[in-house]
């Protein structure tokens, strides 16, 4: 009797550590998954540290994505509305061609297995961090184009390099103001982690439901198609002014409602210039959207036309809305005329 007890008092001991150590699992689950909601749901706090990492495969894909990605922006940063190729379709194009590689490399140190998550991530982190624009560009380019001035590449170079780790070790000093707290939600960032995950977790599919990649594909080929419509077809629906179609001929009319003007009540059809400044709509959240609509709308849309048409500053002589330089009588400010020998002419 006693030996069933003893046997009893184990067994019972046994579930309770059991029980015990499953509850400080679920709470240290808890304890690890951040306080909000949208991010607990899309951010995963579990870790596979099996997985490899700078394998052949991530090298590869961050070198090719990364001069890509830098080159087109870099490219497209001089348009009026720039054309900016987010991380985004770098997540998407990387994918295909990690499962290809992974498909047709030798196993091995080339080959380490399936193309995962950590691998996915690491590519378009490196393509993210090449990609962006060089504001020094701008410096470099007005230096050429408007004072006809060239310091060689070196120094370009060099100025480049300079104000790109400035701006990383500043991130670096307030990244434990911005990014380590669990209140500070980047939702660009959130829209990428849904993607990684979305597309490396297995799918379970009824008959005849599309693959994600498939849908991909789909929408990516509609958008390739319709783009050519507002790009080089019909670019006239970039921005349409339909106010002014009212009265063409007025001058206030135009410059109010125009798309050279202030553009008020203008639509565009064209994404490019819908996301080439603030972003896409579908990212940004919705009280920062109000923010900024409320913030444009009343310095664009009112204080700007009281301002000009009160000829605030003389403001009449100039265009109510240009990106050229003028004198104050008016004319056009031509840059090289202070320069005597490329040196600042104080006279």
């Amino acid at each position: 009797m006693s030996e069933n007890k003893h046997e009893y008092a184990d067994e019972k001991e046994y579930v309770d550590e059991k029980i015990d150590l499953e509850r400080s699992s679920v709470a240290l689950e808890e304890e690890e998954n951040s306080p909000i909601p949208e991010v607990a749901a899309i951010v995963s706090n579990k870790d596979d540290p099996s997985l490899p990492v700078l394998t052949f495969r991530f090298w590869v894909m961050a070198v090719i994505f990364s001069c890509i990605l830098s080159f087109f922006n870099q490219f497209f940063w001089f348009r009026s509305n720039p054309l900016v190729i987010s991380t985004l379709v770098i997540q998407l194009i990387s994918f295909p061609f990690g499962k290809f590689m992974a498909r047709v490399l030798p196993a091995g140190r080339l080959n380490p297995g399936p193309f995962n998550i950590k691998e996915h991530v690491l590519v378009a982190l490196t393509a993210n961090c090449a990609g962006g624009t060089a504001y020094a560009v701008d410096i470099i380019v007005i230096q050429k184009v408007f004072y006809k001035q060239d310091f060689g590449f070196g120094a370009n170079f060099l100025l480049i390099l300079t104000t790109q780790m400035l701006g990383y070790g500043m991130a670096g000093v307030l990244r434990r103001y911005l990014v380590y707290p669990a209140a500070m939600i980047w939702p660009a960032n959130l829209v990428q982690v849904a993607l990684f995950n979305t597309l490396h977790q297995e799918e379970d599919l009824a008959p005849g439901q599309w693959t994600r990649f498939k849908f991909f594909l789909v929408a990516m080929g509609a958008m390739f198609v319709y783009q050519w419509i507002p790009g080089f077809l019909f670019p006239v629906i970039s921005s349409i002014a339909w106010i002014c179609w009212i009265k063409p001929d007025n001058l206030i009319l135009s410059q109010i409602t125009g798309a050279g003007g202030l553009g008020f009540g203008a639509i565009s059809l064209d994404w490019n210039n819908i996301v080439s400044f603030l972003g896409s709509p579908l990212i940004v959240p919705w009280w920062a959207q109000v923010n900024i609509a409320i913030g444009f709308f009343t310095i664009a849309w009112v204080l700007v036309p009281i301002a000009y048409y009160t000829n605030l500053w003389e403001a009449k002589k100039f265009p109510i809305l240009t990106s050229k330089l003028f004198r104050d009588n008016g004319q056009r400010y031509i840059a090289t005329a202070i320069l005597t020998d490329n040196v600042l002419d104080e006279a």
